[in-house]
């Protein structure tokens, strides 16, 4: 990497004032005596203030209320899967423990259905792992029906 790469991947931080002391003396320096470099950095100067004189309109009141419609609709969806995923968790464990302690169930019955469940929570397991994987680079994930 050039001194002038590195210094470029420093002038947005600079700018900002989020360089550690020696960074900033480096950028000084470095801004003294390369005409490219400053250039950008001056660009980038331009870049914020036009950005920081645009204006911020505020929502409406009903843009407001739509949000929060959204976000309590989100949250009580969330609080919902929460609980039901915790109360199917509670009674397949509980159902678990009575057909494990179950002694009138044959041991070979057990042992067939407790290979069945660890084969379909592998395979369950793997095909959300790569459903999740996938989904960083899914193009239509933000495509609504």
């Amino acid at each position: 990497m050039s001194a002038c790469e590195h210094i470029e991947a420093l002038l947005s931080g600079y700018l900002d004032g989020e360089l550690t002391q020696q960074d900033r003396q480096r950028v000084d320096v470095h801004l003294d005596d390369c005409a490219s470099c400053r250039q950008a950095f001056e660009q980038l100067q331009r870049i914020q203030s036009g950005l920081g004189s645009m204006p911020h309109p505020e929502p409406t009141e009903q843009q407001r209320s739509r949000m929060m419609g959204v976000m309590l609709t989100k949250t009580s969806r969330g609080v919902g899967w929460l609980l039901a995923i915790g109360g199917a968790a509670l009674l397949i464990g509980m159902g678990v423990y009575e057909f494990v302690t179950d002694e009138s169930i044959n041991l070979w019955v057990k042992i067939g259905n407790g290979a069945v469940a660890v084969a379909a929570l592998l395979i369950g397991g793997s095909v959300l792992v790569e459903r999740l994987r996938d989904r960083k680079t899914d193009r239509y994930k933000d495509v609504e029906r």
